[in-house]
C-alpha cells in the first residue's frame, strides 16, 4: 500500500472542544477519503490540520515526513486546501482569479475552464457571479495547481444537481489519474458514489476509518447521525416517517 498520508495518535482542540483524541489512520494514494460526521464534529478542522493550518497534537506525516517538518511554501506545493468561497472585494475577474491561482501570468486555462464549464466567465467580475458559478471557478482554480493531494471542505456547496455530478466525476478522474483527494461530503449518496475510504467523526472525540462499503451502513451511520435511516436498493436516506 502506498500511505501518502499517516496519522498516529491523532489529537485536535478547537476551543475548549476535544474533537479527535487518539486517532490513528492512513490515506493512500491516488485514492478519494470521505470525511462524514454531524454539525460542528470537527471534520473541516481535521482539513485543516491536514494542510498544517491549525496545530494538531500526536504525529501527522505527509510521505514520512512531518507536516511540521514543511516550510510553509513546501506544503502549499504539494497540498491544496479549497474551502469556503474567498472573499471578491478585490475587483478581480474569473481569469484573474484563475490565473492567481497558477502563480503565473500566463497558462492554460482552457481546460479546467472547460472542465468546470466556466469558459464563458473568464473576462466577468467574481462579485458578478452566483454562488454556485463562483465555486466552480474555484474547482477550476484547484485544477491549475500541481498539488499532489487535494483537500476540499464541501465541494459541492452552492452547485446545482448537474454541476454537483460533474463535480464527483471530475474527482473521480482526478484521483484516477493518481491524485490524492480527502473531502468533506454531507450528502451520504455523493459519499458512496466517489469514497474509497471513509473517515466517520463523531463530535465526542472519536473517530473510524475504513473502506467506504464497511464504513456506508445503516447502523454506523444511524448512529453516527443519531437519525434512524433506511435502505432503499443501494440508497442510504433518514427514516421520514409517514408524516403523520
Amino acid at each position: 500500500m502506498n500511505e501518502l498520508i499517516q496519522a498516529s495518535n491523532l489529537c485536535l482542540q478547537r476551543g475548549n472542544r476535544q474533537l479527535l483524541s487518539g486517532f490513528s489512520f492512513s490515506i493512500q494514494a491516488g485514492k478519494i477519503t470521505v470525511i462524514l460526521g454531524p454539525n460542528g464534529a470537527g471534520k473541516s478542522s481535521l482539513l485543516l490540520a491536514l494542510a498544517g493550518l491549525i496545530p494538531a497534537d500526536g504525529e501527522l506525516l505527509l510521505n514520512g515526513v512531518a507536516i511540521t517538518g514543511y516550510k510553509r511554501h513546501e506544503l502549499a506545493r504539494d497540498v491544496a486546501w479549497q474551502g469556503e468561497l474567498p472573499p471578491t472585494e478585490f475587483g478581480l475577474t474569473v481569469k484573474q482569479r484563475l490565473l492567481l491561482a497558477h502563480g503565473e501570468d500566463d497558462c492554460d486555462m482552457p481546460p479546467a475552464a472547460l472542465a468546470m464549464e466556466i469558459e464563458d466567465l473568464l473576462n466577468r467580475p467574481l462579485a458578478e457571479l452566483s454562488s454556485g458559478e463562483r465555486q466552480r471557478v474555484e474547482l477550476a482554480a484547484l485544477m491549475l495547481r500541481e498539488a499532489p493531494v487535494w483537500l476540499l471542505d464541501e465541494p459541492t456547496t452552492h452547485l446545482d444537481l448537474r454541476h454537483q455530478a460533474h463535480c464527483l466525476k471530475m474527482m473521480k478522474k482526478q484521483a484516477a489519474s493518481g491524485r490524492t483527494i480527502v473531502t468533506v461530503l454531507h450528502d451520504l449518496q455523493q459519499a458512496a458514489a466517489v469514497a474509497d475510504s471513509v473517515i466517520l467523526i463523531d463530535g465526542n472525540g472519536s473517530a473510524q476509518c475504513g473502506p467506504a462499503n464497511r464504513m456506508l451502513t445503516i447502523g454506523r451511520l444511524s448512529t453516527l447521525f443519531d437519525t434512524p435511516l433506511i435502505g432503499q436498493g443501494k440508497l442510504l436516506i433518514p427514516d421520514y416517517g409517514d408524516g403523520a
